[in-house]
């Protein structure tokens, strides 16, 4: 699952660049604000390829979320959870 999150960041990574070469063929002001548009979708779309790549690294697997006693983990920090609350009878 984690190349469709990455892929698509990438494209847009691409789309960012493909900004960045119409940006070049216009005039002074439009030229700035079509570079800063560029550079943005660029610089977004790697750091989010980055986060994604980063947080299917360091995390468990889907269903690994088991902790060491049978109890359920938090898959960031990986320390037991509490166990959800008894109703009241």
């Amino acid at each position: 699952m984690m190349g469709h999150g990455v892929s698509a960041s990438l494209i847009t990574a691409a789309v960012g660049y493909w900004v960045l070469t119409l940006a070049a063929k216009e005039k002074e002001q439009l030229r700035k604000v079509g570079y800063v548009v560029g550079l943005l979708i660029i610089v977004v779309s790697l750091l989010g390829a980055a986060c994604k790549i980063y947080y299917q690294v360091n995390n468990c697997p889907p269903g690994m979320m088991m902790g060491k006693r049978g109890g359920m983990a938090c898959p960031m920090t990986g320390k037991p959870m509490s166990p959800p609350a008894q109703p009241a009878q």
